[in-house]
C-alpha cells in the first residue's frame, strides 16, 4: 500500500481490499487503514494528506528498518533515523512529534549509544567509542 501511494498508482484490487479488523495495539493496521482511506477518496483533506505523508516518509521506513534490523545494537540508529525523517514537518507538528520521540527514546541512553558505536560497521565510529571509554 505504501508503494502504491508513493508511486501515485493504486491497482483496483488493492484499492478495494478490506484491511481486516482493527486492533488498536497495531499501529501498522492503522497506517494501512489511513492509506486505504486516502486511495479511496477523490479529494482527501489536508489532514489526511498530512497523515499519509507522515506514514510514507517516517512511519513506514522506520518500521521496515526496525523489522530488518531488530537488534538492540541498532536502536540508536533507528531513533536517529526517525529524528532525521521528521525534520520535514512544520514547527507546529514538530511540537507534537518531538516530545513523543524524546519520551520513547530509551535508545539514546549512553549505554545504548555506546553499544551502537562499538558494533558500528564504520571503523571511525568504533574508534570514537574506544576514545570515549
Amino acid at each position: 500500500m505504501c508503494q502504491a501511494v508513493s508511486e501515485g498508482h493504486c491497482p483496483c484490487d488493492l484499492a478495494l481490499r478490506k484491511p481486516g479488523p482493527l486492533n488498536h495495539s497495531r499501529w501498522l493496521t492503522t497506517a494501512n487503514r489511513i492509506l486505504r482511506l486516502y486511495v479511496g477518496l477523490d479529494a482527501p483533506s489536508n489532514n489526511i494528506k498530512t497523515l499519509v505523508t507522515f506514514i510514507i516518509r517516517v512511519y513506514a521506513p522506520t518500521w521496515f528498518a526496525i523489522k530488518t534490523q531488530p537488534s538492540c545494537k541498532d536502536g540508536a540508529k533507528h531513533l536517529h533515523g526517525m529524528m532525521v525523517r521528521t525534520r520535514y514537518l512544520s514547527s507546529s507538528l514538530k511540537k507534537v512529534v518531538d516530545p513523543v520521540i524524546r519520551r520513547n527514546g530509551f535508545c539514546r541512553h549512553p549505554e545504548n549509544v555506546l553499544l551502537a558505536m562499538i558494533t558500528d560497521e564504520r571503523p571511525h565510529i568504533r574508534e570514537l567509542d574506544s576514545e570515549e571509554s
